[in-house]
């Protein structure tokens, strides 16, 4: 795993201005029993690691002055105006330090799916999972086979296996990640084009009472008594 090296923040490394000039991005290092840690990475450092598409579950080997650390990403804070990266917090981990992080779910075989071959749609309801787990044991993604699922079908957290250790954070519910849902958009056009025949149908039926109603039909009427 590639090290990053931080540079260690004091009173001779400057103002959060001076670093910011610098392309330097401050933050700081806290964890459980240990004391936090000033420092500040490098601003395409940081973007490299934002751009990887895994940023807060992924744990990232830094180098303080010949120190190595690990560290998992919380927090990051942004200029308000011109949104600018201006602060990090990390995480200082162990190999035995729980964590809470959101991982993304793939669902597989979308193309061999029984139901989405039949129309359904998957409806995801959650995206990204909140799991607990050791810093050591960060899964880079859940996965979920659909090569049997139906429409009408949900996939719920018990649906998935997850790897020993790693627990979800909501465990009062067997919650829903996501279901296969009939089509929608054939009913909506055919209420549309009910709706409209219905509308059509009672144009006609006033055009018709009007014309019976017209002073020449009135006319005809009485002639015909």
């Amino acid at each position: 795993m590639e090290n990053y090296k931080a540079l260690e923040r004091n009173h001779e490394t400057g103002s959060t201005n001076s670093l910011l000039k610098k392309g330097l991005v401050p933050g700081i290092i806290y964890g459980k029993g240990s004391e936090p840690t000033k420092i500040a990475l490098e601003d395409k450092i940081l973007k490299k690691l934002m751009n990887t598409g895994s940023f807060y579950s992924r744990i990232i080997d830094i180098d303080i002055n010949g120190k190595k650390e690990k560290i998992l990403p919380k927090q990051l804070q942004y200029h308000p105006v011109n949104d600018r990266l201006i602060h990090f917090d990390f995480l200082r981990v162990q190999e035995n330090t729980k964590v809470n992080v959101e991982i993304p779910v793939e669902f597989l075989n979308q193309e061999k799916c029984p139901g989405l071959k039949k129309g359904g749609v998957l409806n995801t309801v959650r995206r990204l999972v909140e799991l607990t787990c050791n810093a050591n044991n960060i899964p880079s993604k859940l996965e979920f086979d659909l090569i049997e699922s139906e429409i009408g079908d949900a996939v719920k957290i018990s649906s998935i296996q997850l790897p020993d250790g790693v627990t979800p954070t909501i465990t009062d519910r067997d919650f829903v990640i996501a279901t296969l849902v009939p089509p929608t958009v054939e009913v909506e056009t055919k209420t549309e084009e009910t709706t409209e025949e219905g509308a059509a149908e009672g144009t006609e039926e006033k055009s018709e009472e009007k014309k019976e109603e017209s002073p020449d039909n009135k006319e005809e009427n009485k002639e015909s008594k």
